[in-house]
């Protein structure tokens, strides 16, 4: 029978192959190649290895057990396509919200693609992302245009399909109006 570690490293192949896809039809192929590396690592790969389920990220499963993550820790410090890795804090404590560059932000709809369809098995559907933006809204802390951004493609995602956003992601204008600050775009 086969351990979790080899069960672990095989899933993460497969979220990788799926990202990499992604990617790849959003114009970053080589980010896709490189994603998520991190996995590799020590840190993370023994403590997800160690909390394995197959059917969901085994960092839920440690943080259940043990309140925290050192392998989320470790991933989203060295991945700069989640939205963690951009907040900073201020001198008085407060949360500063660093705008994300726009191929992180496609990156990330690819990642949440890529999990879908690993831990779905088939049964991904092109609403998902936007169910996940909208469950994740309240948890997450993203500067506003990066937060626009999000929600555009993933409502681009539920209503003109994978295609739609291959394209939408190529969008040189889109990409020029969001680093210049939505000059042209109605803020939400």
């Amino acid at each position: 029978m086969m351990g979790n570690r080899m069960k672990h490293f095989i899933t993460v192949m497969r979220h990788k192959k799926y990202v990499f896809q992604e990617c790849r039809r959003c114009g970053i192929g080589w980010q896709g190649l490189k994603h998520d590396l991190s996995k590799f690592s020590l840190t993370e790969f023994n403590s997800s290895a160690q909390y394995f389920q197959g059917n969901r990220s085994p960092i839920k499963a440690e943080k259940i057990k043990k309140g925290y993550s050192l392998a989320w820790q470790h991933h989203m410090g060295h991945n700069p396509h989640h939205w963690q890795y951009w907040i900073d804090y201020a001198s008085n404590g407060s949360l500063i919200l660093v705008k994300m560059p726009y191929k992180y932000v496609v990156e990330m709809v690819c990642d949440w693609i890529g999990a879908g369809k690993a831990y779905n098995k088939g049964k991904w559907s092109e609403d998902m992302p936007m169910q996940h933006y909208k469950k994740q809204y309240k948890e997450r802390h993203l500067h506003r245009d990066t937060d626009k951004l999000l929600y555009i493609f993933c409502n681009c995602i539920q209503v003109e399909g994978l295609d739609g956003f291959y394209t939408l992601a190529k969008s040189k204008p889109l990409k020029k109006e969001y680093e210049g600050g939505w000059k042209c775009f109605e803020r939400r």
